[in-house]
């Protein structure tokens, strides 16, 4: 069984293949951060608590009404068809129960609100919804809208001695395709089942590092002839 991590659909899958199969299948316990820098990462650390309790809509008018419960919440997903030897483990950034009593999954982030972009987080959040809907534990929920909320600062200002950064929470919804999912998983699950792809040291910077850093092999002092 293949343990995916949603949160590397989106870079380690699309960037490099050997990676992701040495990560996928245990022969690496991971790689070096290529994520947000520290203070980003605050800065949506902050934003996860400040919205917990809030109605969707109080972000964003466009977004179904329902509270905001979860904030990262972790999950595990029972294996996945039709190949059934990957599941869904990892975390999520937040999960609302909306008035109907569905739940939406929605990812916030820091980044230049691009539509072609945004698509790219397709997997990632269909895991999610996978996951939550057929958990290998605990009750299953209903998800119901998925997507992304854009958060591109464009104002600054300083009021006495505070800074404040401004922007406007755009939201980008992430159309339900269930069978573009699975076929999504059945490559993964084929790629994993092979032998491992060869490394890509032009594109990958970390298979670059592994290769510019290998010891040179012993130079053989005798000849043998």
């Amino acid at each position: 069984m293949y343990k995916l991590s949603p949160s590397d659909f989106r870079y380690l899958y699309e960037d490099c293949k050997h990676c992701y199969w040495q990560k996928a299948k245990g022969l690496i316990k991971g790689l070096p951060s290529i994520g947000m820098p520290g203070v980003f990462m605050k800065m949506n650390s902050l934003l996860q608590n400040a919205i917990i309790g809030m109605d969707l809509q109080e972000i964003n008018s466009k977004l179904p009404a329902g509270k905001i419960e979860v904030k990262e919440g972790f999950l595990k997903s029972k294996p996945i068809t039709p190949s059934n030897d990957c599941f869904i483990g990892g975390r999520f950034d937040i999960a609302s129960r909306l008035n109907d009593g569905t739940y939406s999954v929605i990812d916030f982030k820091i980044t230049d609100p691009n539509e072609e972009k945004i698509q790219k987080f397709f997997a990632q959040l269909h895991a999610y919804k996978f996951a939550l809907e057929n958990p290998a534990f605990g009750e299953a929920k209903k998800v119901s809208k998925m997507g992304i909320i854009a958060i591109n600062p464009e104002e600054i200002s300083f009021p006495g001695e505070d800074v404040i950064f401004k922007a406007k929470p755009q939201w980008f919804e992430i159309e339900e395709d269930m069978n573009r999912f699975y076929t999504f998983i059945s490559e993964i699950s084929k790629l994993l089942n092979g032998s491992s792809p060869a490394e890509n040291p032009d594109n990958c910077k970390w298979c670059y590092y592994r290769i510019s850093t290998q010891k040179p092999k012993a130079i053989q002092d005798d000849i043998p002839f």
